[in-house]
């Protein structure tokens, strides 16, 4: 494997590699590539089609690579190995039964087949790794934009073709499940720029949301106010910033220079007149959870 990266703070310097996508206001566009090192484990690997298949081969080879035990049978074995129950499973067509947890891997029954398979996704990628142990098959798909579905449905389609079983277009499944999703999202957001649009009054003055918060696991940001606006501004993210507009009240619609980060709003908590904090909340996408920031 020579063109495989561990950490994420390599890949922008490497010589051969695909650009991050995502897509704003409709629009595909490039973005940096993201530093996760802090998290590596979870997604600072960065690879190719071609190394992957080596991997690829020697799982399906029961840890061997060219005639070689390069990983013991035994933990092979482990990590196929059912630790967790998620659910009674399922196919979008066909049968499927049982999903179940390894290590590192989603396990399920699929037209009396077991599948082994995982998603990847960072910032402007999706992927996907699937193998099918009795058919010697494995399936790679990786893509750089993280606004796609195509990277499962491709997968699905393979694994029906080889399957013997009938055309679906699970891509046009995907994308119609996508397009009806992002209708949602982006009626949400016409409702929220309509409101800012009316230039609704905040309950406090514009300056006393300014200052510094602290979270405990996210660290600082600062809210500060230049030309007449309000701007949030990330100790860990110095190349960002959210800029804060009214929605009435103490809550703002906050849009982040990063696309990726998405759209949100962003309530603050006054108590006697004065702001105690402030919820943040970022694309499902970086995070799930929203974070409060105590202003100091």
């Amino acid at each position: 494997m020579k063109n495989t990266l561990a950490l994420s703070k390599d890949l922008p310097k490497a010589s051969n590699k695909c650009s991050p996508y995502t897509k704003a206001e409709g629009k595909l566009v490039k973005i940096p590539f993201c530093l996760i090192d802090n998290l590596a484990p979870a997604g600072s690997i960065s690879s190719s089609v071609k190394d992957m298949s080596h991997w690829l081969m020697m799982q399906l080879d029961s840890g061997r690579y060219n005639g070689q035990q390069v990983v013991p049978l035994r933990a092979i074995a482990q990590t196929r190995l059912p630790h967790s129950i998620l659910g009674n499973g399922g196919a979008l067509f066909n049968e499927g039964h049982f999903a179940l947890y390894g290590l590192g891997w989603f396990l399920q029954e699929y037209c009396g087949r077991k599948i082994v398979a995982h998603t990847g996704g960072v910032n402007g990628f999706v992927t996907s790794v699937t193998l099918i142990p009795e058919e010697k098959l494995g399936i790679i798909v990786f893509t750089n934009t993280d606004q796609n579905a195509f990277y499962e449905a491709l997968k699905w389609e393979i694994m029906d073709a080889y399957l013997g079983k009938p055309y679906r277009n699970y891509s046009n499944v995907y994308l119609g499940s996508y397009k009806l999703q992002a209708n949602v999202e982006l009626q949400k957001d016409k409702k929220l720029k309509d409101s800012v649009a009316l230039h609704l009054r905040t309950e406090l003055p514009l300056q006393s949301y300014t200052g510094n918060y602290f979270n405990d696991v996210y660290g600082n940001l600062s809210v500060v106010l230049e030309n007449g606006e309000l701007k949030m501004k990330f100790s860990h993210h110095p190349d960002m910033y959210a800029k804060l507009e009214s929605l009435e009240g103490n809550r703002f619609y906050a849009t982040f220079t990063d696309p990726e980060f998405s759209k949100a709003v962003f309530p603050f908590h006054i108590e006697n007149g004065q702001v105690k904090s402030v919820t943040v909340k970022v694309a499902d996408f970086v995070e799930y959870n929203p974070y409060e920031f105590i202003k100091k």
